[in-house]
């Protein structure tokens, strides 16, 4: 249970408000010492639970190691002579001493929090029985011995109330401080009641969250679902592997923007070859890379062929919305009290939802409809009303609606390389083994909006139909722009509320969120309190720690 021939005394403890309580234990200083303790290590020490029957070791947590010696102390403020003399004398010792400690000036003395758990050994027990793992029920006793745990203990102690052999778990890495410790999360957990990786720039959010969706397809027994929403298309890359072999793989385009020209015309014509290389070479082109694959970018080319080759990217089919349609949606967004002209404006309004409630949006049509919103201020004046301002700011807002929409780029996709919202529903429903969805947008509005619309439909499916398998994972990189605190438009409201729905009652029915950031402060509060699974690295900033505790 027990590392051998390493053991230090608890020579402090008193009350902290983070953690309860703040230990601090020292260790004879040896070289072997000071390389096999470290952060993260736990370790045992007898507490007052224990009787002449059982002995009840509490367990710690170290959270900092720092080497002593006395004759250097804590001030260097005497004579500088003195103090050089006696920092180089330190230096010998710390030298001289390899695994045997001969100088009882020398210490490492080690700050450790609790973990609120304990471990009891039976001297006189069975064989088989072993030590129990439990609730810790009483303090540390000052002056005790401190044992650090080994490594079976330790995975024992990480992977507390998991059955490795039943449960369905994953494994998620190793311990820093030693490789030969794993660690597993249960996979059901996981997704279903949420996670969160938070961590400066650079600190590695997006390789720890595409190793983390490799483990989940690769090592989950049962059928997974996870749909990235992709907001600055880095995914492509970092899940390439797994998006050319896993056969339910996609990755799924918002609008004819978000690909080059190239990937567009070789979706419309499949079995031409060359149009496939320069797709494959455009789209490698245009594709975020980590720097360390920057230098052997083309060496990624066939990778990329082998997406088209298999049909792996796609774009999604979008329905297309009448005039009709988009003037009620303005109608239904019209701000502010319109004065003596309200009525005229809304008798207007519902004449053209009417007329041209099967209309395509063409640059002629909008064309007509302006010419009516111009007849409307006319017939006003013969009556000697004023059109406010507050009235044509609304139609200015609706007819800019209906200028955007005949302004898009009308790019035809085949129906073998489109794909509508019923069919991703229908492939994230399916039980029959693991999916990868890359959800890709040029615009992150169509990002966020098309973020609202699936994850509502995949719940609502859900909801009427009862249905609690496969798991689903809906992952937000960049999280911030997704689930904001104060949210700047309509799509950040969208995104944010159908996040919230998914956070707070998705688990009924098989469906969590995953979410990533760099900037935790700028997150709605109230999501961020949903996940019960954390990875946090290095927050620099102290607004951003403040927020996460």
């Amino acid at each position: 249970m027990f590392v051998p021939n390493l053991a230090g005394t608890l020579v402090k403890i008193e009350e902290d408000p983070a953690t309860r309580y703040r230990y601090e234990i020292w260790f004879d200083y040896t070289r072997h010492a000071i390389n096999t303790l470290s952060e993260g290590a736990m370790l045992a020490v007898p507490n007052f639970a224990g009787n002449d029957r059982e002995v009840h070791y509490s367990i710690l947590e170290v959270t900092s190691i720092l080497p002593m010696h006395y004759a250097l102390g804590t001030d260097t403020s005497g004579y500088p002579g003195f103090v050089v003399e006696a920092a180089r004398n330190a230096g010998q010792d710390w030298m001289t001493q390899d695994t045997v400690s001969t100088e009882e000036t020398t210490k490492i003395r080690c700050v450790a929090m609790p973990t609120n758990l304990e471990v009891v050994e039976t001297p006189f027990a069975s064989a088989n029985s072993g030590p129990k793992v439990q609730e810790e029920s009483n303090l540390p006793m000052v002056g005790h011995l401190v044992n650090l745990l080994d490594t079976a203990m330790t995975e024992r102690i990480a992977n507390l109330a998991l059955d490795l052999e039943r449960d369905n778990v994953i494994q998620i890495g190793t311990l820093v401080r030693d490789s030969n410790v794993h660690i597993y999360l249960r996979v059901e957990d996981l997704i279903k009641v949420h996670f969160g990786i938070f961590g400066f720039t650079g600190a590695g959010k997006s390789n720890l969250l595409s190793t983390l969706v490799s483990r989940l397809l690769t090592e989950s027994d049962d059928p997974v679902k996870i749909v990235i929403f992709d907001l600055m298309g880095e995914y492509t890359v970092l899940l390439l592997d797994l998006l050319v072999t896993l056969d339910s793989a996609r990755i799924i385009n918002l609008g004819a923007e978000t690909v080059p020209q190239s990937v567009l015309g070789h979706l419309g014509a499949r079995e031409n070859a060359a149009l496939m290389e320069q797709a494959a070479r455009d789209l490698l082109r245009s594709t975020i890379l980590p720097k360390a694959l920057k230098r052997t970018q083309d060496d990624l080319q066939p990778m990329f062929r082998e997406l088209f080759a298999r049909r792996k990217v796609w774009m999604l089919r979008e329905a297309t919305a009448s005039a009709g349609d988009i003037i009620a949606a303005a109608r239904r967004e019209f701000r502010g009290n319109m004065g003596t002209c309200e009525s005229n404006v809304f008798q207007l309004v519902k004449a053209l939802v009417d007329k041209y409630a099967k209309g395509a949006v063409t640059q002629e049509l909008v064309g007509m409809i302006e010419s009516e919103v111009a007849g409307l201020e006319q017939e006003l004046e013969t009556q000697k009303i004023t059109l406010t301002r507050t009235a044509r700011a609304n139609l200015e807002m609706m007819l800019a609606r209906l200028i955007a929409e005949a302004s898009k780029p009308r790019v035809e996709v085949p129906d073998t390389a489109a794909v509508s919202v019923s069919q991703i529903i229908n492939k994230l429903n399916d039980a029959s083994g693991h999916s990868l969805l890359v959800i890709q947008a040029h615009n992150p509005d169509e990002l966020r909006a098309f973020a609202s619309t699936l994850g509502n439909v995949a719940y609502e499916s859900r909801r009427r139909t009862g249905r609690i398998t496969p798991l689903v994972s809906f992952v937000f990189d960049e999280a911030d722009e997704f689930i904001p605190g104060q949210a700047p438009s309509d799509s950040h409201k969208a995104s944010k509320a159908v996040a919230m729905t998914l956070a707070r009652r998705g688990r009924k029915f098989g469906l969590g969120i995953g979410i990533a950031t760099q900037r935790i402060a700028h997150l709605d509060t109230n999501t961020l309190a949903q996940p019960h699974t954390y990875f946090v690295s290095k927050l620099p900033r102290v607004y951003d720690r403040q927020a996460y505790c």
